[in-house]
């Protein structure tokens, strides 16, 4: 557990780093067109196949991130927060699972998408680059969101665990 901990904080960090690449890929990408819009009264079209695709990376790494921490990812609590002991881990562990089942699958949809782009050779509009390359966006960062997910649901579990040995459960 303790060598899987330390590849998801390794994975964790890369994670940040992409992040903090792409914020600001984004945000350089928005003012050059800004500018060019009002000194050169020409906007760059390349601008927007950018920022949208690095939005999908930057929203899906960041809600991998967010299952990182215990409600990190925004949900309804009114039902969960009334619960206590055991009927609130089981709720909380068939949650992550249930979440762990859609994250699979949207990591297999998107590798399906990213197969059908490349063997039909699509491109983008503007840069005419293969479309392949920005939907693979979305089946890497399914796979970190599962593997959030995992650890989050370990983390319970383990945590959990160590409640109910020292006698009181929450």
């Amino acid at each position: 557990m303790k060598s899987f901990k330390k590849v998801m904080s390794a994975l964790a960090v890369c994670e940040n780093a992409v992040m903090v690449a792409s914020m600001l890929a984004i945000l350089v990408l928005i003012f050059v067109n800004v500018v060019g819009r009002f000194v050169f009264n020409h906007s760059f079209a390349f601008v927007d196949e950018f920022v949208v695709s690095l939005f999908v990376l930057v929203s899906l790494i960041g809600a991998a991130l967010a299952c990182r921490k215990d409600g990190g990812l925004i949900g309804l609590s009114l039902f969960s927060d009334s619960l206590k002991g055991r009927s609130r881990a089981v709720q909380k562990i068939t949650a992550n699972i249930v979440s762990i089942l859609y994250c699979a699958i949207l990591t297999y949809q998107g590798a399906v998408r990213v197969g059908q782009d490349y063997s039909q050779g699509l491109h983008t509009f503007v840069l005419h680059w293969p479309q392949w390359i920005f939907s693979a966006f979305v089946p890497i960062a399914g796979v970190f969101l599962v593997l959030h997910l995992i650890e989050n649901t370990a983390d319970f579990v383990s945590s959990h665990r160590a409640d109910t040995a020292e006698g009181g459960e929450k």
